[in-house]
């Protein structure tokens, strides 16, 4: 059985999901996509771009940005590793590529308070070239 943590995570991921294809129009391509760099928590696309994107859940008493600063430097270091595994082995080729955040408060019973979604947070840095 999934520990809690992990339980939380992938309600999480599936809210993010459901609000990323009904409110953005984007199209999920992988869940949860694995490489020896680390974890991907949802891939999808949107027209021609392809969006990387991290999921962070937390309890009513988080502020909303706390999500979004709960990502620290190595973790980032981590998610553009493994973003770069995708791409490379990624079977199209889309015109742009980006890194969204979506975090998630809930109530202690487990009820989606508000979603926040952070477009393209540049996680790749100015010198990125597409491959």
């Amino acid at each position: 059985m999934a520990n809690k943590r992990q339980e939380t995570g992938e309600w999480g991921e599936k809210q993010a999901e459901g609000h990323l294809r009904r409110v953005c129009g984007m199209r999920v391509l992988e869940r949860r996509w694995r490489h020896r760099h680390g974890e991907l928590d949802l891939i999808l696309r949107q027209g021609r771009v392809l969006v990387f994107v991290e999921v962070r859940v937390r309890t009513e008493a988080a502020e909303p940005l706390a999500m979004y600063r709960s990502i620290s430097r190595g973790k980032w270091r981590v998610l553009r590793k493994t973003a770069m595994a995708y791409l490379r082995q990624c079977q199209w080729s889309p015109d742009a590529v980006r890194f969204d955040v979506v975090g998630i408060r809930r109530k202690p019973s487990g009820e989606l308070l508000d979603l926040t979604h952070w477009e393209n947070v540049g996680v790749f840095g100015r010198n990125f070239r597409m491959l």
